[in-house]
């Protein structure tokens, strides 16, 4: 007749998959197997459940930051495009000779102006973004 290990001698191992406890003896043996009980079955499905709750959660909140970051990119990018358009409203300014810029400087004084208050707003919109306004 085997002698049955002492219990300080013995480990568990769960198997939830399976639902089957095993007893090991102090050198790994397994020395008795059993289904799980209704009780550790309940809770094996109720830590089951608390892990698709936070595996569901973490999904919305993934999903949540994509969006919040597609909308940052977006908004980032129209205001990047505003400037470049600006930019390019104010070159042939630059392109321009002296003499061309002498004939009428009040039109490209005013363009030039106009230009650098809409980058400034454009600028201004970004902060206010960055800022969370």
């Amino acid at each position: 007749m085997s002698e049955v290990p002492d219990e300080s001698e013995t480990t568990v191992l769960w198997n939830d998959a399976a639902r089957i406890a095993s007893t090991l003896d102090a050198n790994g043996n397994i020395v008795a197997t059993r289904a799980y009980t209704d009780e550790e079955n309940e809770e094996v499905e109720a830590r089951q459940r608390a892990e698709d709750d936070v595996k569901a959660a973490i999904w919305v909140a993934k999903t949540e930051q994509a969006a919040v970051h597609n909308e940052t990119r977006d908004r980032v990018r129209a205001i990047i495009d505003d400037l470049q358009a600006e930019k390019a409203r104010v070159q042939p300014t630059i392109d321009a000779s002296n003499a061309t810029i002498n004939a009428n400087p009040a039109g490209y004084i005013k363009d030039n102006a106009r230009a650098i208050k809409r980058i400034a707003d454009a600028t201004i919109d970004l902060a206010k973004f960055v800022d969370g306004r």
